[in-house]
């Protein structure tokens, strides 16, 4: 009976109007998708969000794993003047250096082994949008080398090409790691690290 009576309750709660209402940024753009809540940490990124939206700074998200930060780079790119462009994301811990390379900046047909065809990177792919770099703290120090001259010159050359191609891309960065210490121990450059961290946003786990 008492299991039966939590169920009925459970069920009545869910069928109520939510309590938790979306966080909207302000001022700028109130497109949070699927960030909701009323806490102080909540508004707080909200109130964020609004106001980086309609620039083209780069951004950095701090966080554990799971906390949702590539909603929070979504709402970033949904709120500003590129919505309309493509936003584009990739892990870079999912992918080894060298196809981590071609998948950000492209390669020309038999610029290594298996380069059949030429290969469009994801800059160019988010060209006028948004690109999220997500666990960035894995990159390696190559890589981030040529991240460093996209993110400076706003060009790029595709691996084993020699054309000049120039994009306009926004860079919204996450890590879990603490790039402190990653710099500390001399696996991540530090003019990288400001360059990304124009603005930073943490992201407290649930239990916060």
């Amino acid at each position: 009976e008492k299991l039966i009576d939590t169920v009925n309750k459970a069920c009545g709660f869910s069928s109520q109007p939510q309590t938790n209402q979306i966080a909207e940024p302000k001022p700028g753009g109130n497109e949070l998708g699927e960030i909701v809540g009323k806490s102080p940490e909540i508004v707080e990124i909200a109130k964020l969000i609004g106001q980086v939206a309609n620039s083209d700074a780069a951004v950095l998200i701090f966080g554990e794993s799971g906390t949702g930060k590539e909603l929070v780079a979504r709402a970033i790119h949904r709120s500003s003047r590129r919505k309309n462009n493509a936003f584009l994301s990739v892990n870079c811990a999912a992918l080894p250096e060298t196809l981590l390379e071609s998948e950000l900046f492209g390669h020309e047909k038999g610029a290594f082994t298996g380069a059949y065809f030429k290969r469009i990177g994801k800059f160019e792919q988010a060209n006028n949008g948004s690109l999220f770099l997500d666990e960035i703290g894995d990159m390696s120090m190559l890589t981030q080398s040529k991240l460093l001259r996209v993110l400076q010159e706003k060009e790029l050359e595709r691996v084993g090409g020699s054309e000049t191609i120039n994009v306009d891309v926004r860079i919204i960065a996450a890590t879990n790691k603490s790039l402190v210490q990653c710099m500390k121990e001399g696996t991540f450059r530090v003019d990288l690290f400001y360059r990304l961290k124009v603005v930073s946003i943490y992201l407290p786990p649930l239990r916060e």
